[in-house]
């Protein structure tokens, strides 16, 4: 009993809600514990990128706020012009960010589905493919005699042949 694998495969809807519920439970239900460590990491770079960008686009913000305000008391170098252009720029960048960690966040439900789904699809040693040059000879039609140049004309391709 303790080497017992189930031949039961997973439900697919049972893993998606695991996963959508929080991130690599589906996977630890499919029991592809490998792929937790890519979504994770794709989860933890993508909320890193949306922390940072987010960062640099208030204090942009706020430095854009001051040397526009004549009150301000601004005191730096860079001009307003390139204070509103790296503003605009972490605003689209944290933006893509935010879509990124959607992304894969969807994506990682997507992959317990997917494998939920096929688990049990086996592909084994016996699918092969050959691909083998040929002559193809024309197929004989009733008004072949109207056409005559196409008539015993052999040509030369490419047959693949699947055995399954």
């Amino acid at each position: 009993m303790v080497n017992y694998e189930s031949k039961l495969s997973p439900d697919p809807t049972r893993a998606t809600l695991y996963s959508a519920l929080l991130p690599g439970l589906g996977q630890i239900y499919n029991g592809d514990y490998w792929h937790i460590p890519i979504w994770y990491t794709g989860l933890a770079v993508a909320g890193y990128a949306w922390n940072y960008n987010g960062k640099q686009y208030n204090r942009y913000k706020a430095l854009c706020q001051q040397a526009s305000d004549p009150n301000g008391g601004y005191k730096g170098n860079t001009s307003i012009n390139n204070l509103t252009h790296y503003r605009d720029t972490y605003r689209r960048m944290r933006d893509y960010s935010i879509l990124a960690t959607v992304a894969v966040y969807l994506l990682q439900v997507i992959d317990a589905n997917v494998f939920a789904t096929m688990h049990g699809f086996e592909i084994t040693d016996d699918l092969t493919m050959e691909l083998s040059p040929t002559v193809i000879t024309p197929l004989e039609t009733p008004n072949q005699n109207q056409n005559i140049a196409l008539r015993g004309e052999n040509s030369f391709g490419l047959q693949l042949n699947l055995s399954f």
